[in-house]
């Protein structure tokens, strides 16, 4: 930005160079039905090993999606097996609530925070990415078991539904139960690869 006296006294000048001006932010462009936040990998990173990781970890949020989804096709399935209408309608709209909660906690604790850590080499926010990689493997490890609501979808609701001949539940809380054992066991592998001093004892500046 520079100035010049004006011709006409008492009177200033501006000129602004542009190039001096800080690029807009780009546009929000996730998710692409409604997009709220700009996600991009491929063009914010030049870092091979960070966009792998990345990659990686949007994977997982959307095979959370797709776990929790058969988690709650096995608890509807359970509650058409044992109780009545109006009880099935009250855990189908529990159900829509908690597939609309849970992954955007995911998308913007968990991978956003990832994203910002190797954008920003910020510690805070690879903090917060640990912190949400321990809320989803210990909720995977809880629901998969299935100490939540007395195991109505985990290891100990299946094992309950084989045996009272209720197969077709059954069948619905054991895809679950596949899908919740692997995505636990990726989320173990992604944060041991993202912080290798902590796990590998390799060097990473951000741990």
């Amino acid at each position: 930005m520079t100035s010049r006296p004006s011709s006409q006294s008492g009177y200033t000048v501006i000129l602004i160079d542009n190039a001096m001006l800080p690029p807009p932010p780009p546009p929000s462009n996730w998710p692409k039905c409604y997009p709220i936040v700009y996600h991009n990998i491929e063009a914010d990173f030049t870092n091979e090993d960070f966009k792998k990781k990345l990659r990686r970890s949007y994977f997982l949020f959307k095979f959370y999606f797709v776990t929790l989804l058969a988690n709650s096709i096995a608890d509807i399935a359970i509650s058409i097996t044992y109780l009545s209408g109006a009880q099935i309608v009250s855990q189908i709209i529990a159900s829509a609530l908690y597939l609309f909660l849970m992954p955007i906690g995911d998308f913007f604790l968990r991978h956003m925070s990832l994203y910002y850590g190797y954008k920003m080499n910020s510690e805070m926010m690879f903090r917060y990415y640990f912190l949400g990689e321990a809320i989803v493997i210990i909720f995977g490890l809880f629901i998969g078991i299935g100490f939540v609501n007395d195991g109505s979808s985990g290891t100990l609701g299946a094992v309950k539904l084989f045996e009272r001949g209720y197969y077709v539940a059954g069948v619905f809380t054991g895809i679950f139960l596949v899908l919740d054992v692997v995505q636990t066991i990726l989320h173990i592998i992604l944060t041991a690869q993202v912080c290798p001093f902590v796990f590998r004892g390799g060097v990473n500046d951000s741990c």
